[in-house]
């Protein structure tokens, strides 16, 4: 039986989700949990804390429920990504992968493994621009606005996939076998938690909730720069950053509710923010490794290890748990830490504080937020954590703390809420 193997890393969906069209005859659907990116460390940092493994964790599950349902057998494997897909095409005789076409170099160092004993095919599965309307790398402004202003005038967004996938695959019975050190992971690290706001199954019901039932997104660019509640912002990073919400079809929604219901500045800039994630994948993409070196794009690589003073190791951890001192820049960590989440305008206040109040090497903050970060998507965080600190597509972005403070949180009620002691 020649079967191929078909790798849902990146596309923890149903919905729009090429790879299951991708071929014809026996087929296995596969999930390889990659042990470095959970269990990892890097300049000495966790890369990824409990919290964001349980996410994980559930959101598999979740995708596997479904697939059962439509009798579709899911194997999930714990370990190296290259090493788990070659072993299992050994036991299989399975000739054939498919998977998402990466966006990382050290993914795209797994599946160049994988070549050298697998007939390959990646899809572009999560990108705005797949297909015809890939940009050339080559060609591909490194700043965003001639970026945005190049594709915006007669913007073409690649279409969603139909799903239709046919009955070839092994079944659930049949991938059972294989799933033993995924359900002992499972059940070490996931006895309490949820999948929350990253399942496939929430994903739609928030993109429905926020676009369509309560019109939020007509207040999107009023209320973006807010610092915590539900419905300041749109909150489709989590399930964008798993692959359980296709950005295809969310920008096809937002496009729907435009011509259906209103366009405005704010359903606009819901889309400006998913062009600017767009921007990062294709700026991975075209400088791969360079983004993890010191100066990132700029200047010569320097993959060193970052290096700290005594000093400015315990500003860096009391930075991380929120104890600088600085009510704005504590109040912002602290929410990370207990949420796994902050918003953007906190996000960029916590980077330049780091970087240009205290000096420290900008890869530890990237770091950090990868430990943390509950919508982690590794070029969106290098690449925007390079922008503050002027390695990347931008000049260096310093912020008046205080300023900002008395801009977005001028009763002090986020420092309040955070830090209850701060202000009484």
């Amino acid at each position: 039986m020649n079967i191929s193997l078909v790798l849902l890393n990146d596309t923890l969906r149903w919905h729009d989700n090429p790879l299951l069209n991708a071929c014809e005859g026996p087929k296995a659907a596969v999930i390889v949990l990659n042990k470095a990116a959970f269990f990892g460390r890097q300049y000495g940092l966790p890369r990824a804390n409990l919290q964001r493994l349980q996410q994980q964790i559930a959101v598999i599950a979740a995708l596997k429920n479904t697939l059962a349902a439509k009798h579709i057998g899911l194997i999930t494997l714990v370990g190296d990504t290259a090493s788990c897909i070659s072993t299992l095409a050994g036991e299989l005789k399975a000739e054939q992968l498919y998977c998402a076409e990466p966006v990382a170099s050290y993914e795209y160092a797994a599946i160049n493994r994988l070549k050298q004993t697998l007939n390959v095919t990646q899809l572009d599965c999560n990108s705005l621009l797949g297909d015809s309307l890939r940009p050339n790398l080559a060609m591909m402004p490194d700043s965003f606005t001639p970026f945005r202003k190049q594709r915006e005038p007669l913007l073409q967004v690649s279409e969603p996939a139909m799903q239709a996938p046919d009955q070839n695959w092994l079944l659930p019975a049949q991938t059972e076998p294989y799933n033993s050190a995924f359900m002992q992971l499972s059940q070490q690290y996931h006895t309490y938690s949820t999948a929350g706001i990253g399942s496939e199954a929430s994903a739609l019901a928030r993109l429905q909730h926020y676009i369509w039932q309560q019109q939020h997104i007509l207040h999107y660019k009023q209320t973006r720069n807010q610092l915590m509640g539900e419905n300041y912002a749109s909150f489709f990073s989590v399930p964008l950053s798993l692959g359980s919400l296709s950005v295809r079809c969310s920008w096809q929604q937002i496009v729907s509710f435009e011509q259906q219901v209103q366009a405005n500045d704010s359903t606009y800039w819901l889309k400006f923010e998913l062009l600017w994630r767009e921007f990062f994948r294709w700026q991975f993409r075209k400088y791969a490794n360079l983004w993890f070196s010191k100066g990132a794009i700029k200047g010569q690589p320097d993959f060193s290890q970052p290096q700290l003073s005594k000093a400015q190791l315990k500003q860096f951890n009391l930075w991380c748990q929120g104890n600088t001192g600085e009510p704005f820049i504590d109040a912002n960590m602290r929410l990370l830490n207990q949420t796994g989440l902050m918003s953007n305008r906190g996000r960029q206040n916590v980077a330049s504080y780091l970087l240009h109040n205290l000096d420290i090497d900008w890869r530890l903050g990237a770091a950090y937020f990868e430990q943390r970060l509950l919508d982690y998507d590794c070029a969106s965080n290098w690449g925007n954590w390079a922008y503050i600190a002027g390695t990347g597509n931008s000049t260096q972005r310093q912020f008046n703390i205080s300023k900002q403070a008395q801009m977005y949180d001028p009763q002090g009620a986020f420092v309040k809420a955070m830090l209850p002691s701060a202000l009484s």
